[in-house]
């Protein structure tokens, strides 16, 4: 059931983000603005289009720009254009074809697509007048038909070919948006998944950020150990990261520690199944001064008996995978990387806060202050950052108050 909602979600989001309609407004010297052409006929009221003629046929100021509006229920995507001539009346040709979504819908793989349709129609008004030859009633038809046809090869395929003239054909497509990458937070290792990408070769093609934080990006140092560094304002290192994931080429993982525990997810299937992921494991966590071939065999059973309470130092003395020419960290970097295992983080919970006032009215500012992250949503790793405490630290404070449990989770 849970698959399925997810496949209808998918698909619904999909169809929010179609166009639901498409509109052709001008400039008419007669009349002033108007909304010559939309499809389906009457989506957009007259009381709309009048209540939003100033954004639809705006001020020459904001001519050959992209401009969204958000209202009455309607998200509309435009581009609105003025062609200067002696032909025309009053010297100028001012239109705006605009995409219609809903309200909610993204629109952010449109923008490239209305703003390519724009500069189509121009060249096709200075090549055979297509907008502006009003003694051929069939040419305005035309208008509209190819219009219509946009939408719907947009909508139904995420691409449009048209051919409007024996030299001009429109070819538009959509292109896949990405999603958001989520927050980046202090306690996160980013590590380089895309190494082609971004290389000492082509490292001074990036922003000033990238380059100065490119080094410490080594799939160890967290953030904020990045920032300090690197000498980069913390939200930079941020920003620059979060950008970097969105491209495809870091992804996050959390701080690697001998005491950590992780557990092994279905995704290990995967590994078992594929011949061509073996070898790349294989190849990655390989220990670089050891001429020990590790084997898949070793490999999984590391990997399977990573289960709650076993910590890595403990792995480790059990099987020794040096002796197998294995890297623990480098195990656990490529099993985090693909989904094979995830972490398991501990979370403190203060269960009695009376009990602890004198703990807390007996120390410094800094108990205090650590004491208070001990509500059950702070992970050690964000308080070791966040407070510049050792996991020992941490650890000691928990030991020594009975009042304090530590949930994994």
């Amino acid at each position: 059931m849970r698959s399925n909602y997810l496949i209808d979600s998918k698909k619904k989001q999909v169809e929010n983000d179609n166009i639901k309609a498409i509109i052709f407004c001008e400039f008419d010297v007669n009349l002033g603005p108007i909304l010559k052409y939309q499809h389906p006929i009457d989506y957009i009221s007259k009381e709309t289009f009048e209540s939003l003629i100033v954004y639809l046929i705006p001020k020459s100021e904001l001519h050959g720009k992209l401009i969204t509006i958000n209202a009455f229920g309607h998200k509309i995507l435009g581009y609105p254009v003025s062609i200067n001539d002696p032909k025309y009346n009053r010297n100028q040709l001012i239109f705006n074809l605009c995409f219609v979504f809903s309200d909610y819908s993204r629109t952010t793989q449109y923008e490239p697509i209305i703003q390519k349709l724009a500069h189509y129609l121009i060249d096709l008004e200075y090549e055979m007048a297509l907008i502006s030859k009003e003694r051929f009633q069939d040419d305005q038809s035309t208008l509209l038909e190819h219009l219509i046809q946009i939408k719907k090869q947009l909508n139904d395929k995420g691409v449009c070919i048209i051919s409007i003239s024996e030299s001009t054909t429109i070819h538009l497509k959509v292109a896949k948006v990405k999603p958001e990458p989520g927050r980046v937070e202090d306690y996160h290792v980013p590590v380089i998944i895309n190494p082609d990408v971004l290389t000492n070769s082509n490292i001074g093609l990036w922003d000033l950020t990238t380059q100065q934080i490119f080094n410490y990006i080594n799939g160890f140092n967290h953030i904020s150990k990045i920032a300090f560094e690197a000498d980069v304002e913390l939200n930079l290192v941020k920003a620059c990261v979060q950008n970097l994931i969105y491209y495809g080429i870091v992804s996050l993982i959390p701080i690697f520690q001998y005491s950590n525990v992780y557990v092994t997810t279905p995704k290990i299937c995967s590994l078992i199944e594929s011949s061509s992921m073996q070898e790349e494991c294989l190849q990655y966590v390989r220990k670089l001064d050891s001429q020990i071939v590790p084997s898949i065999k070793v490999v999984l059973l590391l990997y399977s008996n990573m289960c709650p309470g076993m910590t890595v130092k403990d792995l480790c003395q059990r099987f020794n995978p040096n002796q197998s020419g294995i890297d623990e960290q480098r195990l656990v970097r490529f099993g985090l990387m693909n989904g094979i295992i995830r972490r398991i983080q501990k979370y403190p919970i203060l269960l009695v806060p009376g009990v602890t006032s004198n703990l807390i009215n007996n120390h410094t500012t800094t108990t205090r202050n650590l004491v208070s992250y001990f509500n059950g949503k702070h992970s050690y790793d964000q308080i070791s950052c966040e407070l510049h405490k050792s996991y020992y630290e941490i650890e000691e404070k928990v030991e020594k108050n009975p009042s304090i449990v530590v949930c994994w989770k």
